[in-house]
């Protein structure tokens, strides 16, 4: 090779060289401010869930009722540390064995009445709570919210990690996961019927004081049939059906 041809081929190779290193390190600073972005939504939402804790109650503190059916599980009651989940799947999603058969038979006598069910979230990990409100404040600030505002609404319809029903295993979200929900077909029919099954829907929008959640019109735990036909007939939500119980003596 010619000097000449062998200087050029040398320049070419150093251009190549230096492109070559430019769009690696580009790469390489997308992908460390994109784990930024993620690490940061992450302590968003811990610290998030701190600051709605307020002063928090122990979960010893609290004593849940015998019943597991009745446990109890909210903003301010977290699991219980010894809770156990024995997973179904039903549908693409998990629900607790004590919950898997009435929960099948619910479907089935809705199917034959035309209406149709099917779960859209069920059995949530801690781990798996943690990103749902991540994902639930990414989009708040997508949508033009300061971090502040966008934790505090996340908030109002997401639990912190640790205190969601989903962990429990016998709460289950069906259909379409929004308000419209509300206004369809099959919400009548459970609110006609869901108690015969054993379900209740767990937040309503008379009830958001003591639930400390918004209103959720797909969202329903199952307590069992003979509690879910009381807590009917009482026009009462979880905390207060528990609280009622437990003036009765009940342990």
């Amino acid at each position: 090779m010619k000097k000449t041809e062998h200087r050029v081929f040398k320049m070419e190779f150093a251009s190549v060289a230096v492109i070559a290193f430019s769009v690696f390190l580009s790469l390489f600073v997308n992908y460390l401010s994109f784990q930024n972005t993620q690490t940061a939504l992450r302590i968003a939402a811990q610290d998030a869930a701190q600051t709605a804790a307020g002063v928090e109650q122990r979960p010893e503190e609290y004593v849940q009722l015998s019943d597991p059916l009745l446990v109890l599980v909210n903003d301010r009651v977290s699991l219980p540390e010894n809770w156990s989940v024995t997973p179904r799947m039903i549908d693409d999603e998990q629900v607790d064995l004590r919950a898997y058969q009435e929960l099948s038979e619910m479907f089935a006598a809705a199917a034959e009445d035309d209406v149709w069910f099917w779960v859209v979230s069920g059995y949530r990990s801690v781990e798996q709570q943690e990103i749902v409100l991540e994902r639930a404040i990414r989009e708040n600030l997508k949508n033009g919210l300061s971090q502040e505002e966008a934790e505090a609404d996340a908030l109002r319809t997401v639990a912190r990690p640790g205190y969601s029903e989903h962990h429990t295993g016998l709460a289950v979200d069906l259909n379409d996961v929004s308000d419209d929900f509300e206004e369809s077909k099959a919400y009548q029919w459970l609110s006609d019927h869901a108690a015969e099954y054993g379900f209740v829907q767990r937040y309503q929008k008379d009830k958001v004081e003591i639930t400390g959640i918004d209103r959720e019109s797909w969202h329903y735990r199952y307590v069992g049939k003979k509690h879910a036909r009381e807590m009917k007939r009482l026009n009462f939500c979880l905390e207060e059906y528990v609280e009622y119980l437990k003036k009765q003596g009940v342990q």
